[in-house]
């Protein structure tokens, strides 16, 4: 199946904004969250209400393993959560469609000090110069990444 279909699939009953209540967890879906300290904004897949706790959950089509990217989304959006809602947030989930199963995510202070400094290099990274194209024409027209690489684009912006 296509990686797309099957993530808007995997998708599909959280994608609508919307609160439910399943047994005694109440579940918010899609909820834009934001940190003006951070200066990052987002959508996370849902929040979960248990236990008078904040959970910030997270659906990937992946196995599960410790991919540090995802951490550090649900890691940002624990953050803007805990901005918006002065409440702490110890932990997130993300369930993983290829295992069926849900990983517990700790919000330790070094998880939250990186992501913190991934979002620094990011923000950083976007002040760069632009670098300049590949000039292999046959290998672009080809290239699987040429929609976000933009390598004919960028060219015409470095000319001007």
């Amino acid at each position: 199946m296509n990686t797309f279909i099957l993530g808007n699939h995997l998708h599909r009953n959280v994608n609508e904004s919307e609160t439910v209540q399943e047994g005694d967890v109440l579940i918010h879906k899609q909820q834009w969250v934001w940190s003006d300290r951070l200066l990052v904004t987002g959508v996370i897949d849902a929040v979960e209400a248990r236990e008078g706790q904040l959970i910030p959950v997270e659906y990937k089509k992946g196995k599960m393993a410790k991919h540090l990217n995802d951490h550090f989304q649900l890691c940002a959006a624990a953050l803007c959560l805990e901005e918006r809602t002065g409440k702490t947030i110890t932990h997130g989930e993300i369930f993983y469609h290829a295992n069926r199963r849900r990983q517990r995510v700790d919000f330790t202070t070094t998880l939250r000090e990186a992501t913190e400094a991934a979002i620094a290099s990011a923000r950083l990274a976007v002040n760069l110069p632009i670098p300049a194209p590949i000039e292999h024409k046959k290998k672009c027209d080809s290239c699987s990444l040429q929609g976000i690489c933009l390598p004919f684009e960028v060219k015409q912006l470095r000319m001007r």
